[in-house]
């Protein structure tokens, strides 16, 4: 056996024997049970019906080898090479196949020199010689095949070399051993793969000598440890992948460049129906040639080819993406178009690689969901129980950059906080928990919802934290982590709790504020409020538990927009806001928590058609659950007016108030206020409904009904009532101020502290631009001009008021002195007058406006009385914006106003 290449060997080189006597491990093989046989010449049972002479006349000789060497190893690993390949002389000497100096290196460790030597081994020997790969052993089976099927001439007889005049690898006087020559194979291709992957200047081989060696050996290393690829390879000698590419196309049929530039690298692709009509062939037709054009594509780009180098190089550097611009860069001709196709290279290699796709400048492998499911894989395995990773442990564990790393994480929806990826984002509690453990403190509630950028209120991300064991609040806003283990603040009614019973039950109020405010960030008027309300008392400056249940602040008829209809059924008028239609609970007023047997600390559900309904008393203000579901089902909008019905026995239900005709009667509009319009036919109904509504006999008097809607609050209903019941007034009460220089202020700045002697229900207004004074009773200082004599505890109830956006009652011992009524930034009144809330007080005719109030204004006020001196109040910027002036109990003006305390605002704050 010679030389000579195969595929210039003549047809009698070759064996006329049946294939199954020269490798009688093809003949189990059926056309059903091999098909890479089938697929290899135009016969379909040619190892069956044929020899190697009548089939290498249709086949390339290396293409046959090589792929039944394929079918042995994949399938007759553990069969003996003897058995296998019977025809292939024993004696005949392994230097004499065509084998690779890699298939020579694994012969010598073997310590095999003949035929005969390899008889009784099989492909899992070969794989067990260290530094045999795959490819060493299939050019080993490739070999013997060969030496199978080609005539051995006298080689069966051949006892030695015989003929030395002829050598078989060329004209060597000494040739080198074959690990030798293995070696500089390996070297040289090492080489061509550095100058692909762009690092021709690094070095090749890393030796390391002792130390104390000679200085020759020494000298030895450096040298060997400066070889480089350049040294071996020029950086010029690899060929061009688009001329490559481009005279691969030159040998396409017209057809198949149709089909490759469109349906292949179309932008879209081309459906096949649509180039089956362009062709007039059959759709199957058309896939027969993609399929071809797939097939020669494989075939033809193997590594070692310019276009087969560079795939090979992209994926090296896609594990599993990397960034098509970094591609390029490396790549310079990935950004070349190709011609004929028109497309840049990295488009054409994108389509016809399955290995990676381009989606949205990332390189993928195999494409872009599977890249990101690795990288959520590699996230999880440095996550911390709170979702968050390291993101120098994640760059060091990937080969991209870490300016690319943040662009994919950032393009996989990860988000960064402290150089922390937060990886579990998905739910408002873990995206919050990542957060704050990023962060490593606790956050306020506000700074939080900042952070996380997402597009909920407040009031439910609180409500997210509130019902996870993973968080704690650790003051009246602020959050933190539960295993951070800090001092958990619950609620101001806890913490009194907490502060009483470590003090044995009682503690003066100074202390009990001082002590609260000083660790958490609630204000001293709040202490003061839950310290004299619900389980709570203040008596002579001492708080403790109060030994009898407080009585409920206000009684469902004496409740504002809450109405009695029939058989025990009450009615609350509610205008929807935005809050209630995304789900929010909200205040409702203390008579609806005592009509359905709510206390202070408690809890009372509802039954309903549409799930449970709860009503709750665990704050200051009695509250209800959402209400989202029932405004759904009603198609209710922002603005419009329902009622929620109490009904007997737990009931409870919510109906859209129908609209009010304008037209009606003003008894007939009332009566629909209160949700009465069904059966009210004549204004006689109308007024019995009405007295029904506010738990008055059906008989009750005009007076009766119109002075009970007054106490209510109920304007609106009042003022219809009052155009039918009561004679021509110039005004009622006046609820603005009249000095427009500032509306904030009593009219005349007139107050009196509450006394009997102002307890008109109408009075006359007084003429505009009125100066405003205090009688001339206390004098106001120079620059300042007097808002109105303000109770303490009328600027407690302002606070709450701001901190609720709720009415709020103002309590004189266990009556009702006041309200401090709260409205929101949209109101009219609240860009008139510059503040929200509204401090009204109580009278047997109706209520009577002390001042519209603002919250430094109120805080100030509550300060002044904690600490009985005069405070200077300053607004949220910071500016002296006025006074509050403090007067001693006893004094004669604190007598005559009934408060020891007095706002003024400079005259510089206009409103």
């Amino acid at each position: 056996m010679t030389s000579t290449a195969f595929g210039d060997l003549p047809p009698e080189a070759y064996h006329d024997a049946p294939w199954t006597r020269l490798l009688p491990w093809l003949a189990p093989y059926t056309p059903a049970t091999a098909r890479e046989l089938v697929d290899l010449t135009p016969s379909p049972d040619w190892w069956i019906t044929e020899s190697p002479a009548v089939t290498t006349m249709t086949v390339e000789h290396e293409e046959l080898c090589r792929h039944l060497a394929q079918l042995f190893v994949v399938r007759h690993s553990t069969a003996a090479f003897g058995p296998s390949f019977p025809t292939v002389p024993r004696q005949l000497p392994l230097s004499t196949l065509a084998i690779s100096s890699r298939v020579a290196t694994t012969f010598q460790r073997l310590q095999v020199q003949t035929v005969a030597d390899l008889e009784p081994l099989t492909v899992g020997d070969l794989y067990d010689v260290r530094g045999t790969g795959h490819n060493t052993v299939e050019d080993a089976v490739t070999a013997l095949v060969s030496a199978a099927i080609v005539r051995s001439g006298e080689q069966d007889e051949w006892d030695g070399p015989e003929d030395e005049g002829e050598p078989l690898r060329g004209s060597m006087p000494a040739p080198l051993p074959p690990v030798q020559l293995q070696m500089l194979e390996d070297l040289s291709q090492l080489a061509v793969w550095r100058h692909i992957r762009r690092r021709g200047d690094q070095s090749l081989l890393n030796v390391v000598v002792e130390d104390g060696a000679p200085e020759e050996i020494q000298e030895l290393a450096l040298r060997l440890n400066a070889f480089t690829a350049a040294d071996m390879v020029s950086a010029t000698a690899s060929s061009d992948p688009v001329l490559e590419f481009t005279a691969f196309l030159s040998e396409l049929d017209e057809r198949q460049v149709r089909i490759l530039r469109d349906r292949f690298l179309g932008r879209p692709p081309k459906k096949l129906a649509e180039l089956a009509d362009d062709f007039d062939v059959s759709r199957e037709r058309v896939r027969q040639i993609e399929s071809k054009v797939k097939d020669l594509l494989v075939g033809r780009f193997h590594f070692g080819t310019a276009v087969g180098n560079l795939l090979a190089s992209i994926r090296t550097e896609i594990q599993p993406i990397a960034a098509l611009d970094r591609l390029i860069t490396l790549h310079p001709d990935l950004a070349r178009d190709v011609p004929g196709v028109s497309v840049p290279l990295w488009l054409v290699l994108d389509r016809l690689d399955d290995y990676f796709e381009v989606t949205d400048g990332w390189a993928a492998a195999p494409d872009v969901p599977a890249a990101r499911e690795q990288t959520r894989t590699l996230l999880e395995d440095f996550a911390t129980e709170h979702g968050l990773v390291d993101l120098a442990a994640v760059a060091a564990a990937t080969p991209m950059p870490k300016a690319e790393l943040l662009a994919w994480l950032s393009w996989c929806g990860y988000t960064l906080h402290n150089n922390q990826i937060l990886t579990r984002t998905r739910s408002l509690s873990d995206h919050a928990a990542g957060l704050l453990a990023a962060t490593g403190e606790p956050l306020h509630i506000d700074e939080l919802q900042l952070q996380m950028g997402r597009d909920n209120s407040v009031r439910s991300l609180a409500n997210q934290l509130a019902d996870d064991e993973r968080f704690v609040r650790t003051d009246r806003a602020t959050w933190g982590l539960a295993s951070w283990h800090l001092e958990e603040y619950t609620s101001i009614r806890q913490q009194i709790g907490l502060e009483l019973a470590a003090a044995g039950g009682e503690l003066e109020i100074g202390q009990l504020v001082e002590s609260i405010t000083s660790r958490f960030d609630v204000s001293p008027s709040s202490v003061q409020a839950y310290a004299g309300n619900g389980d709570y008392e203040i008596a002579q400056g001492v708080v403790r538990r109060r030994e009898s249940p407080a009585a409920p602040r206000k009684a469902p008829s004496a409740t504002r927009r809450l109405f009695k209809y029939d058989d025990g059924w009450w009615k609350l008028r509610v205008t929807v806001t935005r809050d209630h239609l995304r789900g929010s609970g909200f205040p409702v007023p203390s008579g609806v928590a005592s009509l359905v047997g709510c206390a202070q600390g408690e809890v009372v559900e509802l039954e309903s058609d549409l799930g449970t309904q709860s009503i709750r008393w665990t704050g200051l203000q009695p509250s209800s659950g959402t209400i989202k579901r029932f405004l759904d089902r009603l198609e209710v909008r922002e603005g419009q007016n329902v009622f929620l019905e109490f009904a007997p026995y737990g009931r409870f239900d919510v109906s859209l108030q129908d609209p009010v005709d304008p037209e009606d009667h003003p008894l007939e509009q009332a009566a629909a206020l209160t949700g009465c319009a069904e059966g009210v036919g004549d204004p006689e109904d109308a007024q019995m409904a009405l007295a029904m509504a506010v738990d008055l006999p059906v008989d009750a008097k005009p007076r009766q009904i119109l002075a009970a809607y007054r106490q209510r609050g109920d304007d609106d209903i009042a003022g219809l009532l009052e155009e039918v019941w009561t004679r021509p007034r110039r005004h009622w009460v006046d609820l603005s101020p009249t000095d427009p220089s500032d509306p904030g202020a009593v009219r005349n700045g007139q107050d009196n502290g509450g006394d009997a002697s102002n307890e008109n229900v109408a009075v006359e207004a007084e003429p505009q631009g009125q100066a405003s004074s205090d009688n001339g009773s206390v004098s106001v200082p120079t620059g300042y001009r007097s808002v109105g004599w303000v109770r303490p505890h009328e600027a407690e109830a302002a606070v709450l008021a701001y901190q609720l956006h709720s009415d709020v009652p103002v309590h004189d011992g266990e009556n009702i002195a006041g309200w401090a009524r709260y409205v929101d930034d949209s109101s009219g009144d609240a860009s008139k007058f510059r503040a929200n809330v509204m401090l009204v007080r109580a009278r047997s005719q109706g209520e009577r406006v002390v001042c519209w109030i603002r919250e430094h204004e109120a805080f100030a006020i509550v300060q002044a009385a904690a600490e009985k001196r005069p405070i200077a109040v300053r607004g949220p910027d910071g500016v002296a914006a006025g006074m509050v002036q403090y007067f001693r109990p006893g004094s004669e003006a604190a007598e005559r106003y009934r408060s020891t305390t007095r706002l003024l605002r400079g005259h510089g704050q206009a409103g």
